[in-house]
């Protein structure tokens, strides 16, 4: 799956927003390609659209590919896309080749929760096919992981949407005082369970500048050295494609 581009016509998953209202309702979905950090680029098609808190419509480009690619110091998998709901495919097929079991916990870093219930269930998790045209039909950017939970997955979700949170759940070594955060990382993930780290560059957003850059560098870096499957959007609704780009940068760089 994704070995090909395609578009979105229809009313359904990240075209449906605001879709009578929009002159021409399309989006398009790049294909996904091996490749390092620098083969991520800005591509020039439009790939999510809708309108802002001020009425006007935003016409977003993401991503020229999804980039397949490894951790540089684990070598665990790591899939970088533009939308979030497309980590849900991933997510299965990792399964799939092994990568992670059932009842995974998932490391959430995200401005948003991404936990509104789409309106129907996954019917064969084991079809990566069926996976596929629900990923891109009955999802979208905010209703991803209910699912993936419901169809047993994800155990347990630990989102990290704010500094509290950070500082709640900080692994051994992160930058935090020694009164904050759990020290002993095996406590979140616990002994048997696969890890993924689930990561929204929306998260560096301008308005999310109030959190300690350095901080939410070093501490997700950290989750990253721990994950069994790294999966990252760059959200272009919610966040400048070139700042996306850097802060990428920052996380996978050694």
């Amino acid at each position: 799956m994704y070995k090909k581009e395609f578009q979105i016509t229809e009313n359904v998953s990240n075209n449906s927003f605001s879709y009578d209202k929009r002159t021409n309702p399309t989006i398009t979905v790049p294909d996904i390609v091996d490749g390092s950090i620098d083969d991520v680029k800005i591509g020039d098609k439009i790939v999510f659209e809708d309108f802002d808190e001020d009425g006007n419509l935003k016409s977003c480009t993401g991503l020229q590919n999804f980039i397949r690619t490894v951790h540089p110091t684990t070598k665990k998998p790591v899939i970088i896309v533009d939308n979030h709901n497309h980590v849900f495919y991933f997510w299965y097929e990792a399964r799939t080749n092994g990568q992670i079991n059932n009842g995974a916990t998932l490391i959430h870093i995200d401005q948003h929760k991404d936990i509104r219930k789409p309106a129907e269930k996954l019917n064969n998790s084991d079809d990566l096919n069926s996976v596929f045209k629900y990923t891109n039909s009955i999802l979208n950017v905010g209703n991803y992981i209910p699912p993936a939970m419901e169809e047993g997955l994800v155990r347990k979700v630990i989102p990290i949407t704010s500094e509290s949170e950070i500082n709640k759940n900080t692994p051994e070594g992160a930058p935090v005082p020694p009164d904050k955060g759990v020290r002993g990382f095996a406590r979140l993930r616990g002994t048997e369970s696969s890890l993924i780290v689930n990561i929204d560059l929306d998260f560096w957003a301008p308005e999310m500048d109030y959190i300690d850059n350095k901080l939410k560098i070093d501490t997700t870096k950290k989750w990253m050295e721990k994950a069994d499957l790294i999966t990252i959007a760059t959200s272009p609704f919610f966040i400048d494609q070139e700042l996306a780009l850097k802060v990428l940068k920052e996380l996978l760089y050694n």
